[in-house]
This record gives structure tokens, sequence and C-alpha cells, in this order.
């Protein structure tokens, strides 16, 4: 009895403080104020390869019907970021990464990764900045897609197929949106 009634004290005084602070953000807010003041933004595209953009424009097109997750986003998407009417510009690049190889390589084998390989793996990175370029907030994000077929004992790595990309642009839209809304009720208090 004792034993239960201890454990219970400790995990209200545990949790207590947890639940009144404020969430740290998971991407890098750099102008807390500006952000809270975008009301529209366009998605920058421009550096990505064909195929790439292929996928973004893809995931926009469904995560902004009715209910996803675009429609979560305070801010009103416009198409085209050549709009002199812009508050922001988020730009989407899909990053190449390198592994690394413990032990001795032979240096006639090609390199681990190729930043051509389509199924290299990818982390998305996803900027924002204001109509004048500068940084607003910058976050990261790799796919929680897992290759359950893999029989090695190492940690999954996004492979970068088009559904790991996809996912990984996902996870980086829903950082910017969770952060977005962290800022706004913090700025409200």
């Amino acid at each position: 009895m004792f034993n239960k009634g201890a454990l219970t004290v400790c995990l209200l005084l545990t949790a207590s403080p947890v639940t009144g602070r404020e969430k740290k953000p998971t991407g890098e807010i750099l102008d807390r104020q500006a952000l809270t003041e975008v009301r529209s933004y366009c998605i920058d595209e421009s550096d990505l390869s064909d195929s790439d953009r292929y996928i973004v424009d893809g995931f926009l097109k469904t995560e902004s019907k009715p209910k996803r997750l675009l429609t979560k986003m305070p801010w009103k998407r416009v198409e085209g970021c050549a709009s002199g009417s812009l508050d922001a510009i988020a730009a989407v690049a899909i990053v190449p990464l390198n592994r690394i190889a413990l032990g001795a390589r032979d240096p006639a084998d090609p390199p681990l990764t190729d930043s051509r390989d389509p199924e290299a793996p990818i982390k998305v990175v996803l900027t924002v900045t204001d109509s004048s370029q500068k940084l607003l907030y910058r976050t990261q994000a790799m796919t929680l897609l897992q290759d359950v077929t893999s029989a090695s004992d190492q940690p999954p790595l996004s492979r970068g197929t088009p559904s790991e990309r996809q996912d990984a642009v996902y996870h980086a839209f829903w950082n910017l949106i969770e952060d977005i809304r962290a800022v706004r009720v913090a700025t409200t208090k």
C-alpha cells in the first residue's frame, strides 16, 4: 500500500512541472514575431529535381484536401512565388545523405551514396523566409516509414523511395504547423 501511494505521489510531482512548460519547438525559429505575422505563403520548388518536384506536387495536391495536413496550416497558400503580396516563402529541399562505413573499403568501389541515386538516403529541409529572403524558420525531417523486410541489425535509414520522400515532406510540414501553433499560443499568453 505504501509503495503504491509513494509511486503515485512521485508521478504527480514529476508530471506537474512538465505539463506547465512550453513545448520546445521541433524546428529552429529565428524570428518569432515575424512568423506570427505571416498570413500568406508559397512553396518554392526551384531547387528540386523533376522527380522530387513531382513528389512535392503530389503531396501538396493530396494534403490540401479537406481535413488533411495543409488545411491545418493557419496560412493561406498562394500558387507561384512571383506574387509581390506574399508574407513568406517555404522552400523544400530533399537532401541526399552520406552513409558512413566502418572498416576498410576498396578505393575502387563506387561511393556508398550517390546524390543522383533516386533511392539514396535522404532528409527534407524546409525553410521559411519572408519576402526579403530573411530566414524565419528552418526544420528537417526524415521518413518514419520503416523497411520491415530488412534483415540487418542496422537502424533503418530512409532509402529515398518516392513514398519515403513524401513521408519526409509530410513530417517537415507537420513540424512547421506544430511550431506555428506553439508560437501563436505563446504570444497570446
